[in-house]
C-alpha cells in the first residue's frame, strides 16, 4: 500500500516537471511509461496518472490515447508564475540590461570590424528562424531563437571572453525572455528590432547598428517593466 499518496503524487510531478523544464525530455518527446515510473518511485498507477493530470493542467503535456504522454511546453501555461518572476526580479532588470548593453553594443561594433560574410549569414538565418517561430506561437522556441540571434552577433566577434560572459548572462536570464515573449506585442517589437540591427550590420553602418541595438534592448526592458506594473 502507498504511503501518503498525495505527497507521492507531488514527488512524481516535481520530478517530471524538472525533467521537462531542464530539457531532459524535449518538446514532442514522450514521457517515461506509467510502468517505468511506478517501478522507479515505488508508487501505484493512480499516483502516476494523477501526476500526469497535474502536468496536463499546467500546460506541460498532452496525452494521446493509445500512444502516451508527450511534452508540448517547457514552461507550461501558468501566467501567474511568469508574472511573479518579473515582479520578484524587477530590481535586477536594470542591472541586467546595463551589463547586456555593454556587451552587445561592443559586440556589434567588433562584428562589423570583422567583416565576415559567413558569420553574417548565420545571424540572418537565426533571424529568419525567429520570425518563423513567432508565426508558430511557440514561446519556448521564440525565446531560444531570440537568444540565438544575439549569441551569433557576440560569437561573430571572435572574442572568447566576450562570448563566455554573454553565455553566463543568457543562462541566468532565460526566464526573462520567456516572460516578455509571453506577450505577443513584444514578439512583434523584437522582429522589428532584429531587422533594424541586421540591416545596419549588412550596410556596415556601425553607428546605426549600435543605435538600433540600444533601442531594441531599451524597448525590451520597458516592455518587461510594463508587464510588471500592469500586474502590480
Amino acid at each position: 500500500m502507498e504511503k501518503s499518496s498525495q505527497s507521492s503524487c507531488q514527488r512524481v510531478f516535481k520530478y517530471l516537471e524538472k525533467m521537462i523544464t531542464e530539457g531532459k525530455v524535449k518538446i514532442g518527446e514522450k514521457l517515461p511509461t506509467e510502468l517505468a515510473l511506478c517501478k522507479q518511485y515505488g508508487v501505484g498507477r493512480s499516483t502516476v496518472r494523477e501526476a500526469a493530470r497535474i502536468l496536463h493542467a499546467n500546460g506541460y503535456v498532452k496525452t494521446k490515447r493509445g500512444s502516451g504522454t508527450y511534452v508540448i511546453s517547457q514552461t507550461g501555461n501558468n501566467s501567474q508564475t511568469i508574472g511573479n518572476w518579473l515582479i520578484d526580479n524587477k530590481e535586477k532588470l536594470h542591472d541586467y540590461m546595463d551589463v547586456r548593453l555593454a556587451i552587445e553594443l561592443l559586440s556589434v561594433r567588433l562584428f562589423i570590424q570583422k567583416d565576415d560574410d559567413k558569420k553574417l549569414e548565420r545571424i540572418d538565418a537565426a533571424e529568419k528562424e525567429f520570425e518563423y517561430a513567432v508565426m508558430g506561437d511557440d514561446i519556448d522556441r521564440i525565446s531560444k531563437l531570440d537568444e540565438e540571434f544575439h549569441k551569433e552577433i557576440v560569437k561573430g566577434t571572435g572574442n572568447d571572453l566576450l562570448t563566455s560572459i554573454n553565455e553566463l548572462l543568457a543562462n541566468s536570464f532565460k526566464e526573462y525572455r520567456r516572460s516578455t515573449f509571453a506577450n505577443k506585442g513584444n514578439r512583434s517589437a523584437a522582429i522589428i528590432g532584429h531587422q533594424k540591427i541586421l540591416n545596419a550590420i549588412k550596410r556596415r553602418d556601425t553607428n546605426d547598428a549600435v543605435y538600433s541595438m540600444q533601442e531594441h534592448l531599451n524597448i525590451s526592458v520597458e516592455n518587461a517593466l510594463w508587464l510588471v506594473n500592469s500586474r502590480s
